[in-house]
C-alpha cells in the first residue's frame, strides 16, 4: 500500500522515467532552414544534426500544417510554404510527434510576387529544393552560356582568363562575364551585370554578381546530374525567349546542368546548358 505522503513523489518518478525512456524527446543540434522568407508553393529546408532526428517531424507555419513534406535521407527535411496564409512574420513551428513540444523559428511568408518586384532577387529562384550529385558526363568547358529552364532569357555567360597557351585558366574574366538577357531585352533588372569569380579545384564554382545598385551577390555552385533536377526543367520549354523559340531539336538538348546557391539568402539557381552544334569553346 503506497502512503499518501509518498504519493507526489512517486508520480514525479513515473513522469521522470518516461521522459528519459523516449529519446525522440531530444532537441534539434544544428538547427538551421535554408531561407528565412518564400512565398506559398516554395519549398524550404530544415536541417538538423544528425538529419535522421527531422524524421517523422511535422512542421506547421503559426498554426497551419506545412502544404508537403518529404524527408531526404542523409540531407533533412524539406517542407513547402502551405498558402492561405497573409504575407508577414509567422512562426515556423517543427514538432516531434512523440513530444509534446516543438521548436519555433521566425520565418517570412511573401507575396506571390515577391521575385518579381524585390531587385535583390533576379534570377529566376526553384520552388523545389534540388539535393545534386555528380554527373556521368562532364562538358568540355563551362564558357558560353547557360540558360534558366524556367525562363530562357535569364542567361549566365561565362569566359574564363585564357593562359599564354591559349587555355582556359581557372579565373572568370570579370570584363566579359555577364548575368544578362539571352534576347538582349532592355530593363530587365539582369540586363549586363558584371560577374568575377573562380573555379576551385573540387569543382565548385565561386561567383560574385554585381548588381545593378552595386551590391555583390555571392554563390556557390556545381555541375550536377540532370536527373537530379525536376522533371519539368528537363524538358524543352521556351517560356522568356521568344528569340530562340524557334531553334531547331538538335540546339535544344539540356545534357548539362549546374546548381548554384546564394550565400546570402540560401535560394537555389539551376542553369544548363544548351547544345550548339559545330560553335566552338574559345577556350578549352
Amino acid at each position: 500500500m503506497i502512503r499518501r505522503s509518498t504519493i507526489p513523489f512517486f508520480f514525479l518518478l513515473v513522469i521522470g522515467m518516461s521522459y528519459h525512456c523516449n529519446p525522440d524527446c531530444d532537441s534539434l543540434p544544428g538547427l538551421s532552414i535554408s531561407t528565412i522568407e518564400n512565398p506559398a508553393g516554395f519549398e524550404v529546408l530544415i536541417r538538423a544534426n544528425p538529419p535522421s532526428a527531422l524524421q517523422g517531424r511535422k512542421v506547421f507555419f503559426d498554426e497551419v500544417a506545412a502544404e508537403r513534406s518529404r524527408f531526404i535521407d542523409n540531407v533533412g527535411l524539406a517542407v513547402t510554404v502551405p498558402g492561405g496564409l497573409n504575407p508577414g512574420k509567422v512562426e515556423m513551428r517543427i514538432e516531434d510527434p512523440d513530444c509534446q513540444d516543438f521548436v519555433a523559428l521566425d520565418f517570412n511568408v511573401t507575396g506571390a510576387d515577391f521575385f518579381l518586384n524585390n531587385p535583390d532577387y533576379v534570377f529566376p529562384p526553384l520552388p523545389e529544393i534540388i539535393i545534386p550529385t555528380l554527373p556521368a558526363d562532364f562538358p568540355p568547358s563551362i564558357e558560353n552560356a547557360w540558360l534558366s529552364p524556367q525562363n530562357l532569357d535569364y542567361c549566365l555567360w561565362f569566359k574564363f582568363v585564357p593562359n599564354p597557351d591559349g587555355h582556359c585558366t581557372l579565373t572568370l574574366d570579370p570584363l566579359t562575364s555577364f548575368e544578362q538577357s539571352t534576347c538582349q531585352t532592355a530593363g530587365v533588372l539582369y540586363e549586363q551585370n558584371q560577374m568575377s569569380g573562380f573555379m576551385d579545384s573540387r569543382g565548385i564554382l565561386h561567383l560574385s554578381i554585381e548588381r545593378a545598385d552595386g551590391s555583390l551577390e555571392e554563390f556557390e555552385g556545381q555541375l550536377i546530374n540532370p536527373n537530379d533536377a525536376p522533371e519539368q526543367y528537363r524538358a524543352w520549354e521556351s517560356a522568356g525567349a521568344d528569340c530562340i523559340s524557334g531553334l531547331p531539336p538538335e540546339y535544344r538538348a539540356r545534357s548539362h546542368m549546374m546548381l548554384l546557391t546564394s550565400q546570402s539568402t540560401g535560394r537555389q539557381l539551376l542553369v544548363y546548358q544548351q547544345a550548339i552544334p559545330g560553335v566552338p569553346f574559345d577556350c578549352l
